[in-house]
């Protein structure tokens, strides 16, 4: 649904009135992931609700004068891949510009106005049941535990390689996302994922001090937030 919100903006001048438009869209968009495992095809999904608006300049000061706005809130996806071992693709990497690249691929790369970004995203929000393929560079995050109890094991999966996170006849199908009606996903990674629930001072005591939920990313460490996991800022 494209929201257009109307302002007036009093400029201490008689008769002198102006009307500004807050171009605003809402959707909900349905992301799902699909394993080959050597027990069949094994996939879960996250329902997200997604927003992007553009508000005017003068809403603003300085660089962020104009600046566009919007997010994701709801949850990461969790596939149950039997015997305790989960797929998490997070919330890291999955933004409310995920659906415009999966709906738009020929428009990768290209340099547009924001008036001519609009009817791109008034397409995006009409297209209720349809899916598309994210393209393998606007994957999201993807990682495992060990243990899913133990927040310190959490390991990044690489998308052309699950078979070196869950052994041989693992491998991604597809990274699906739906335009969608449902309603938003809640509660399905706090219940695979309790710890989620701590108090700060416990999730420190679990890292020794520190945030124990740390990948490896190169030559250094990604520290992971609960908001990676689940939000509900837009």
């Amino acid at each position: 649904m494209r929201i257009l919100v109307t302002a007036v903006l009093a400029m201490g001048l008689s008769g002198c009135d102006l009307l500004f438009d807050f171009p605003e869209w809402q959707w909900h968009q349905k992301l799902t992931v699909s394993v080959m495992t050597p027990e069949g095809l094994k996939s879960g999904s996250s329902v997200t609700s997604a927003r992007i608006e553009f508000p005017p300049k003068w809403t603003g000061v300085g660089d962020a004068a104009g600046m566009q706005r919007g997010g994701v809130s709801g949850e990461a996806v969790a596939v149950d891949l039997g015997e305790g071992r989960y797929l998490f693709a997070l919330l890291q990497g999955y933004t409310e510009w995920t659906a415009y690249t999966a709906f738009f691929p020929e428009l990768e790369g290209k340099a547009l106005l924001k008036k001519e970004i609009f009817p791109y995203l008034d397409r995006l929000v009409a297209s209720t049941g349809e899916t598309r393929d994210v393209p393998g560079k606007h994957y999201p995050l993807l990682v495992t535990f060990d243990d899913v109890n133990d927040p310190a094991s959490v390991r990044r999966v690489s998308p052309g390689d699950l078979a070196a996170a869950f052994g041989p006849g693992y491998r991604l199908n597809a990274i699906t996302l739906s335009i969608t009606d449902e309603p938003v996903t809640e509660g399905k990674v706090e219940k695979v994922l309790g710890w989620l629930k701590w108090s700060r001072e416990r999730l420190l005591a679990a890292g020794n001090g520190r945030n124990p939920v740390q990948l490896e990313i190169g030559n250094g460490m990604l520290a992971l937030g609960r908001t990676d996991f689940r939000s509900s800022k837009r």
